[in-house]
């Protein structure tokens, strides 16, 4: 009888985390940096190059408004809803016709969807 595995991850505010059950017991997946957890920042840089996880972190101070962090808070909300989280970021947010959060990344030109950046740190793992 083939056993699938279970896989358990937790996008976290701050970092995120993969683990796979082996013999009743979690183990963690470590990155390709070897870490045990990855922290839930994207950024982007002037040339456009992505960044995810302490690397997008460490290079936040000299980026603020390309560097995404806390996003998970903005997950599943509009705008109006948010007003004392946005008051807590680094990086511009707008709002789309509809009122949902558009996180805007003047590197690439273009919005985000919170989603599409919690997706990234996602496949970081």
């Amino acid at each position: 009888v083939y056993m699938s595995k279970v896989i358990g991850i937790d996008l976290g505010t701050t970092n995120s985390v993969v683990a796979v059950m082996e013999g009743g017991k979690p183990n963690v997946i470590p990155n390709k940096e070897g870490a045990r957890t990855t922290a839930s920042v994207v950024a982007y840089t002037k040339t456009g190059d992505q960044l995810v996880g302490q690397i997008a972190r460490r290079q936040a101070v000299i980026n603020p408004a390309n560097t995404f962090y806390s996003v998970k808070r903005f997950l599943g909300r509009k705008v109006d809803e948010v007003s004392e989280e946005l008051r807590q970021v680094s990086y511009p947010i707008e709002a789309d016709s509809n009122g949902n959060i558009k996180i805007e990344c003047s590197a690439l030109n273009k919005n985000f969807a919170p989603e599409e950046v919690s997706a990234r740190v996602l496949r970081k793992l």
